[in-house]
């Protein structure tokens, strides 16, 4: 056969085939242009540094504006090596960035920006353990007034606010001394005569002999220490160390199993009813006042402050109490008329639930605000639970000129329960679970505290002390 018997004989083949192909490349085509499509993404930030390399030292090479189009192309150390859609390529901070949150929370890095700078052993007039010079990196644990506790050497120590620049991201090969075999042993041999235990969440962590920051330091602990639970005053657990000595450890540089406050509550409330109790919850702001909003917008401080007072107001009303809300929904309520109509019905409680904000994204945690010192002893009881039940720190007890219980007769409180601008308190009081512990703890507080003052309606309690600062530690 020749060839052009041949060609007549395959050409249907031949035909078929060429029509495979172009399906073939025409959907390898559309793959690719659908993926390049979905891993295109737009910046929601207002104004972003486009940088040369992956960190803040980087030369800038221009400022991307809100809704850049960009697709990522690798990643490194909290950073992102993006391609515009007008062809540049550079970096861009992955936290400024509209991706995903997942469960893992985020940590923060201080980089010193200015030539040298003291680290103190405590804010503000510690002993001076050492000096950081320009581009040190040190791991943040805590935030409180202007001053920034960091790991420094296997301690814990302060630096000023303004000496730094606070990025999200860890510090690679970061050397933490670790328990020996020995002290383990000794550790696990504590720890097996008590309930509960506390353990370091840093290393070099003060025991101090009293609940204060001025008191000695008695023991330094270890990263993952173990301590035996003793109990909890103001903002400190109270411990024993594998040597046998006693003291306190501050609650955010340390996690507990301990669920001595839930007993406690669960006690009270065989003996202690809340029918009699006129109780009034104040969701934050509401309607054209939305309060803090997260950074990527999404989410308002009137929506999730509502959502913890419903919580709240369904568990008090399942025991009894009578419960007001200042509102119930989307509505927006004067200052004025919030501690008003606490007053004209007498109530025997007053709450305002709040989710703050901050300048800087390592603020974290709860903070409860009095303005009446008589609403300090229902304020101690709700510290209490709340370091137990909550997975955020607890920042203390605090005075505060807030309209909604300075205009309230006491007991009056505003909570602030979660940071609008710290990443990971975000993703936490995103769930659902977080405003149940949020209800949880609240209402525990609040059965021990009737039980134990046996109040009534306008009643003033005692002066409960000066109000605690957490500053060192």
């Amino acid at each position: 056969m020749n060839w052009k018997d041949h060609w007549q004989a395959r050409r249907s083949h031949y035909f078929i085939y060429s029509i495979l192909l172009v399906l073939v490349l025409l959907g390898a085509f559309l793959t690719i242009f659908r993926l390049s499509q979905n891993q295109q993404q737009k910046t929601q930030a207002d104004l972003i540094n486009f940088r040369q390399g992956p960190g803040i030292t980087y030369d800038i090479t221009e400022q991307i504006k809100k809704g850049t189009a960009y697709q990522v192309m690798a990643e490194a150390n909290d950073w992102l090596y993006v391609r515009l859609a007008n062809g540049h390529t550079g970096w861009l901070p992955s936290w400024l960035m509209p991706q995903g949150q997942d469960d893992k929370e985020r940590g923060f890095i201080a980089t010193v920006i200015d030539d040298q700078v003291p680290i103190l052993s405590q804010a503000k007039d510690g002993d001076k353990l050492g000096d950081a010079k320009k581009g040190d990196k040190f791991t943040i644990l805590y935030q409180d007034k202007g001053w920034i506790q960091v790991q420094f050497q296997n301690e814990t120590a302060w630096i000023d606010q303004s000496a730094i620049d606070i990025t999200p991201g860890t510090i690679a090969n970061e050397y933490i001394a670790s328990l020996s075999e020995d002290e383990q042993a000794a550790v696990d041999a504590l720890l097996k005569d008590y309930p509960a235990k506390v353990v370091a969440t840093a290393a070099g962590v003060n025991i101090r002999e009293a609940p204060t920051n001025e008191s000695d330091i008695v023991y330094k602990g270890k990263m993952n220490e173990g301590f035996a639970y003793l109990g909890q005053e103001d903002v400190y657990y109270k411990v024993k160390t594998k040597d046998g000595q006693e003291g306190y450890l501050a609650n955010w540089l340390a996690k507990s199993d301990a669920t001595e406050m839930a007993k406690k509550a669960q006690q009270a409330e065989a003996t202690t009813s809340l029918n009699q109790k006129t109780i009034v919850l104040d969701p934050g702001h509401g309607g054209k006042d939305p309060g803090a909003i997260s950074d990527d917008e999404k989410i308002y401080e009137k929506d999730v402050a509502l959502t913890s007072a419903l919580i709240l107001k369904d568990k008090l009303e399942a025991a009894g109490a009578k419960v007001i809300m200042t509102r119930e929904d989307d509505t927006f309520v004067e200052l004025a008329d919030r501690g008003r109509l606490y007053n004209e019905v007498n109530g025997d409680l007053f709450l305002s639930l709040h989710y703050d904000s901050a300048a800087e994204a390592t603020v974290s945690g709860n903070t409860i605000y009095y303005y009446d010192e008589a609403s300090i002893p229902v304020a101690q009881e709700l510290q209490a639970q709340l370091i137990e039940q909550m997975n955020v720190p607890n920042n203390g007890i605090e005075f505060g000129n807030f309209q909604v219980i300075r205009d309230s007769h006491p007991p009056a409180l505003l909570l602030e329960l979660g940071y609008m601008s710290n990443p990971n308190d975000v993703q936490k009081f995103s769930q659902k679970d977080y405003h149940e512990r949020v209800a949880q703890a609240v209402y525990n507080g609040l059965v021990c505290y009737f039980q134990e003052s046996g109040s009534q309606s306008g009643q003033s309690a005692p002066n409960a002390g000066s109000e605690p600062s957490p500053s060192a530690n």
